[in-house]
């Protein structure tokens, strides 16, 4: 069993947030006599827990799901973290590709206002070339 102080530095994080978790019900701790915390090795295991799904950028309410789900919702959750991931990485190389593009070519020049294109559509028709060239360039 380990108090407030000793899991605070066990952990890396602030009694205030082992407390918080405790009183959001994601951790259960027995208590003392005089009320104090007292962590057994359940409790050491969940914040462990907790503080990985936190690494993957899972929010707390979600993390409270995933804690009590079983196994599959596990698996779930996951798979849905690593899909958005895969979709936030794609957004980050287009806007690489972008940036070779402006590097490679220049600052495109202002859209003609004849051209009946809004300066989105025109950045829309960049980004579409920006892409072509980086698929091309990494072969895909």
């Amino acid at each position: 069993m380990k108090k407030t102080n000793e899991m605070s530095k066990l952990a890396g994080v602030s009694k205030r947030t082992l407390q918080y978790y405790d009183d959001e019900g994601l951790l259960i701790t027995e208590r003392t006599n005089d009320n104090h915390r007292l962590y057994d090795r359940e409790a050491m295991e969940r914040i462990w827990e907790i503080l990985v799904y936190k690494e993957m950028d899972f929010e707390l309410r979600e993390i409270r799901q995933i804690v009590e789900g079983s196994e599959e919702q596990k698996k779930k959750w996951l798979a849905k973290r690593e899909k958005a991931i895969d979709e936030k990485i794609a957004e980050e190389k287009y806007k690489m590709d972008v940036i070779a593009f402006v590097q490679r070519h220049g600052m495109p020049p202002l859209p003609e206002e004849e051209s009946g294109k809004t300066y989105v559509e025109c950045i829309k028709e960049l980004r579409d070339r920006a892409i072509s060239e980086g698929r091309e360039k990494y072969g895909i």
